[in-house]
């Protein structure tokens, strides 16, 4: 997904690349432009969409299956299953919601026992970054927690 960003003063590749979470090269490949061009105020370029929501929203359609809705969303089935509370032997049925996590995330599960250390660890980040990206945190086994990219 991508959508059109407008230069604005101090803006140059970097300062964009940072804002939008991605690279200079990426931001050059998909404007076309050349390796030592500077952006002008005004100018707009092709960027990458940035969702502020960690989920969208899937109603389950008539002959779905969970295999093909993660392979749809390029999730893995055994994250999509975990974070819908569902095992994989499980029926899901039309008109159900599924929680499906957007590429700019990580996800967790808390197990039993864990600190915010264990879980850092885990993610290979920090504490502060855990707190910082979710609401609540109790964790208590199967709290579902969140890392942005």
């Amino acid at each position: 997904m991508y959508t059109i960003y407008q230069v604005m003063p101090g803006d140059n590749l970097q300062v964009i690349s940072d804002k939008f979470n991605t690279s200079i090269e990426n931001l050059r490949k998909i404007n076309s432009l050349p390796f030592n061009y500077d952006l002008t105020v005004g100018e707009q370029i092709i960027v990458p969409s940035i969702s502020k929501e960690p989920f969208i929203y899937y109603t389950i359609q008539k002959g779905d299956n969970m295999y093909e809705i993660a392979r749809k969303y390029n999730v893995d089935l055994n994250t999509l299953l975990r974070i819908n509370g569902l095992n994989k032997d499980d029926y899901i049925y039309p008109g159900e919601e599924l929680m499906i996590p957007q590429g700019n995330i990580q996800t967790y599960i808390v197990e039993n026992g864990e600190t915010l250390y264990d879980v850092s660890n885990k993610l290979n980040t920090n504490v502060d970054k855990i707190i910082e990206d979710n609401d609540s945190i109790y964790l208590l086994p199967g709290q579902l927690l969140i890392i942005k990219k």
